[in-house]
């Protein structure tokens, strides 16, 4: 059995490339939107230098990787109610503008 803080990857230790610099716990709180691709090329080439560098991200990253596959291929002819739908959204508004004023 692991201890899983081993696992984990450390937040504090920023990979840096040409013109990037990328620290653990931005890379993966952008990891989702790297994978769904929302991200312009500039951040696109940030977290995929900081992927190639921390291998403890790059394992998170391909658990992600796998969940949104399994998630996909379980509930992928499923679609949310209409309900679920507007609040997901609405949330997603406050979200941003609350990151946007931040």
């Amino acid at each position: 059995m692991s201890d899983e803080t081993t696992d984990r990857p450390d937040t504090t230790t920023p990979t840096q490339g040409a013109d990037t610099h990328t620290d653990c716990s931005e890379a993966l709180l952008r990891v989702y939107e790297y994978l769904d691709g929302e991200l312009g090329p500039e951040e696109v080439a940030k977290i995929q230098a900081h992927l190639d560098e921390c291998g403890p991200c790059l394992k998170e990253y391909d658990l992600d990787t796998t969940l949104k596959s399994l998630i996909k291929r379980s509930c992928g002819s499923e679609r949310a109610p209409e309900a679920l739908r507007l609040t997901i959204m609405s949330r997603i508004s406050m979200t941003m503008i609350q990151v946007d004023r931040g």
